[in-house]
């Protein structure tokens, strides 16, 4: 699966018949990984569709919604306290975690939100 990456740069380990290597990822680029090691860097995942115009194939690419991204469209959480909320817990940590009816380690009014979302 084709990955990008929208944040700070990233060093990724690659397989190579003679060992191993890494790879600096910087911000905007791209990198062909199995999905498990994409989403375990951070990275967001690249859809990609395929399709003709006329006698020419076209490829149109797609980005998934991150969990950052989906914590932003939430009124009242900037990208400071989305960072934060990340730091903390992935997006099934935090769903799982309000599954089980624990205070969430935030400001009230940002649990409040977090709970009204991922507590459906």
């Amino acid at each position: 699966m084709r990955f990008i990456n929208r944040g700070e740069p990233k060093q990724i380990r690659q397989e190579d018949i003679q060992g191993y290597y890494w790879v600096l990822l910087r911000n905007g680029e791209s990198i062909e990984l199995p999905e498990e090691e994409g989403k375990a860097y951070g990275l967001e995942q690249l859809k990609v569709t395929e399709s003709k115009i006329g006698p020419i194939k076209v490829e149109t690419k797609q980005f998934e919604d991150s969990f950052e991204s989906e914590l932003l469209k939430i009124k009242g959480i900037a990208k400071k306290t989305a960072e934060d909320i990340m730091e903390v817990f992935t997006k099934e940590g935090l769903i799982d975690h309000i599954k089980q009816n624990k205070k969430l380690p935030f400001r009230d009014d940002i649990s409040k939100k977090l709970e009204k979302e991922y507590g459906k």
